[in-house]
C-alpha cells in the first residue's frame, strides 16, 4: 500500500490535489493497488479545507473511472454500507481496519 501526506503544514488545497494526482501516478507504477492517504482530521489548523477538497477530487475520480472508489478510513467497518459497496475492498490492508482512522482517505486504484 503506498502511503502519502497530504496534509504538511501549510500546505494549500491546490497543492493537496496535485499531490494527490502524483501519488496516484506513482502508485500505479509501483503497481500498487491501495493507496492511503493522510489528509488530517479536518477539525482544526486548516486541514478541513484540505480534506473536504480531497474528497471532492476523489468524488469526481470515481465518476469519470480513473479510481474504483475511496472510502475515509473512519467507514472501514463490514457492516457499513459504503464499504460494502466498496469495489476493491479485498486490496485493503488489515492495519487499516485496527486504526479506524478518520484523517486516512483509502483509495481503491
Amino acid at each position: 500500500m503506498y502511503t502519502i501526506d497530504l496534509h504538511l503544514k501549510n500546505e494549500t488545497v491546490t497543492t493537496a490535489i496535485f499531490n494527490l494526482r502524483i501519488a496516484i501516478k506513482l502508485a500505479r507504477k509501483s503497481k500498487d493497488k491501495v493507496l492511503c492517504l493522510i489528509v488530517g482530521y479536518g477539525s482544526t489548523g486548516g486541514t478541513h479545507k484540505i480534506k473536504s477538497g480531497i474528497l471532492a477530487e476523489l468524488k469526481n475520480l470515481e465518476e469519470s473511472k480513473q479510481i474504483k472508489g475511496y472510502i475515509v478510513g473512519l467507514e472501514l467497518d463490514i457492516f457499513n454500507v459504503k464499504y460494502q459497496k466498496l469495489r476493491g475492498k479485498e486490496f485493503i490492508d488489515q492495519d487499516c481496519f485496527k486504526r479506524k482512522n478518520p484523517g486516512e482517505i483509502i483509495v481503491i486504484l
